[in-house]
């Protein structure tokens, strides 16, 4: 299994996956942030998370990364 064993956050951001690839709503952009192991960071985007902020990302880090995301997605 990926990830750190007895990750909380792990297998949390892995049922979100799975419930909104049952629900067909696999189109709605998953990330989040806190304190994440370095080794997970890797695993938790191969399942379908789009980025991982760690402690420390500024709001205006995490706003600038959705609207340059949201602006390459509408681009493409």
């Amino acid at each position: 299994d990926a990830g750190s064993s007895g990750y909380v956050t792990f297998p949390l951001f892995r049922k979100i996956i799975e419930l909104l690839e049952e629900r067909d709503a696999s189109d709605i952009v998953v990330f989040g942030g806190g304190i994440v192991p370095e080794e997970d960071v890797v695993p938790l985007q191969e399942i379908g998370v789009a980025k991982i902020f760690t402690p420390g990302a500024t709001t205006g880090e995490i706003t600038g990364w959705v609207t340059e995301y949201f602006a390459q997605e509408k681009s493409s």
